[in-house]
C-alpha cells in the first residue's frame, strides 16, 4: 500500500515517531481500507514534507508480512 497523510505537523510527528522506532523492521497490526481484518505489516520506507506552514505530508509504503 502506498499511503499519504495531510495532516499537522504535530500528529506528522506522532506518525514518523511510530515508524521510527520500528525501523523498518518491526511489524506492526494495521487494517486496510475497506478491509475486514487486520493483519501484519512493516514501513520499508517514509517521508515527511511540510508544504505549508503548521501542514505536512507524510508519505509511507506498508508492505504486508506473513509471520509465524
Amino acid at each position: 500500500w502506498s499511503l499519504t497523510w495531510e495532516v499537522s505537523e504535530a500528529n506528522a510527528d506522532t506518525i514518523e515517531t511510530f515508524l521510527d522506532a520500528r525501523a523498518g523492521q518491526e511489524s506492526f497490526d494495521w487494517t486496510p481500507p475497506a478491509e475486514a481484518s487486520s493483519g501484519k505489516w512493516k514501513c520499508p520506507e517514509w517521508s515527511k514534507s511540510i508544504p505549508y506552514l503548521n501542514r505536512a505530508t507524510v508519505q509511507a509504503t506498508f508492505v504486508q508480512v506473513f509471520e509465524p
